[in-house]
């Protein structure tokens, strides 16, 4: 299931945490339009597009990707998004496997990016 844009993906620099309040989440996928492309997001968006050649130089290229959405406040700063979307894959398997385990709603998360793409990594705080 596609989710409904704005997209707020969760993007943060080595070192730089968030803390989270997370009332609940859906799990999902949504759309990256990727600055620099690759032949593997090319790849990815023809055979997602059902496409047998390479797109025309210049023509958008986007891919579907997995998306866990997660709904609560940022209680580390002021921001006014009702939500915040988790696309790398490490961090959504370990949350999605931590909520489906049966940890209780709402709880509140510290998030931590350790290294930069594309080896970036982050750990998770139950507060």
């Amino acid at each position: 299931m596609e989710l409904p844009e704005p997209y707020e993906y969760i993007d943060l620099h080595h070192g730089q945490t968030m803390t989270l309040r997370v009332d609940r989440y859906e799990d999902g996928s949504g759309i990256i339009h990727p600055t620099t492309i690759t032949p593997r997001h090319i790849r990815i968006h023809m055979q997602q597009q059902g496409l047998a050649t390479r797109p025309p130089l210049g023509d958008p290229i986007y891919n579907e990707i997995p998306v866990l959405r997660l709904f609560g406040a940022r209680l580390d700063e002021t921001s006014p998004a009702p939500h915040w979307d988790v696309s790398s894959k490490t961090l959504r398997a370990d949350l999605l496997a931590r909520f489906q385990s049966g940890l209780m709603l709402p709880i509140v998360l510290t998030l931590t990016a350790n290294g930069a793409k594309p080896y970036k990594r982050y750990s998770v705080s139950v507060n």
